[in-house]
């Protein structure tokens, strides 16, 4: 079983859940399994392999160690990959740390619609719809996905960086520049510059009036409340 465990971590694309490897394996118990994990990490740690069993996206997967970053990044260094504007980050943080968030709440933070910037993110598989909130209307709440969290190479949203009042961020440049490489994303002077001269990224749409009062639901924010321990999906629980 253990052998057949290390064929799946390695040939998986994504991280094997355990929901998923219960599945392949209906008569192996959760405990079992997690023991068979922990035995493979350590024979690659003893035997000083340039692989190991590492734990994030809610899952597990064979990935090579740390110390081979740089010439794994020489292998694929032609390859060109997509990045967030600035907007589509703004939001993708604001519901990291306030999920699950409705779109009228992201918009009161950012003071500019992101009908766009939403629409790129659930595209990408990044975020996805977790409700409806209980108030008038019951709009739609957005939530991060396992995506999300293979991205940043994290085993739940416990392991979010500690962050100040997320409006702060949003309004200081350099802070936002910090916080932006928690993402895996780099800000330069000309994204902000482009921003500020198309009065918005692209992916943004016109600014907003404060928005009237009652139009936010006053409920808690479950990014906040929840965000002790994972459970193993990855998400908090609640």
């Amino acid at each position: 079983m253990k052998h057949e465990l290390e064929a799946l971590l390695f040939a998986t694309e994504a991280p094997l859940a355990m929901g998923r490897l219960r599945a392949l394996f209906p008569d192996v118990a959760p405990p079992q399994l997690r023991a068979a994990i922990e035995e493979l990490r350590v024979e690659y740690e003893r035997d000083g392999r340039a692989f190991t069993v590492v734990e994030f996206g809610g899952g597990w997967q064979i990935a090579t160690r740390p110390e081979h970053a740089g010439l794994v990044n020489r292998l694929y260094g032609g390859r060109r990959h997509a990045r967030l504007t600035k907007a589509g980050l703004e939001v993708l943080a604001i519901i990291a740390y306030r999920q699950p968030i409705t779109r009228l709440e992201i918009e009161d933070i950012r003071g500019v619609q992101c009908t766009g910037a939403l629409a790129t993110l659930l595209e990408r598989g990044l975020i996805a719809v977790a409700g409806r909130a209980e108030t008038v209307g019951h709009p739609i709440l957005y939530g991060t996905t396992r995506e999300f969290l293979g991205h940043l190479g994290l085993k739940g949203l416990g392991q979010l960086p500690a962050l100040p009042q997320i409006e702060q961020v949003m309004g200081d440049r350099e802070e936002f520049r910090r916080f932006a490489l928690q993402f895996g994303q780099e800000i330069t002077d000309d994204d902000f510059e482009e921003a500020e001269a198309d009065g918005e990224d692209a992916e943004a749409d016109e600014p907003l009036d404060a928005p009237p009062a009652g139009d936010l639901p006053d409920r808690e924010r479950v990014g906040e409340r929840d965000r002790e321990e994972p459970d193993e999906f990855g998400q908090a629980d609640g």
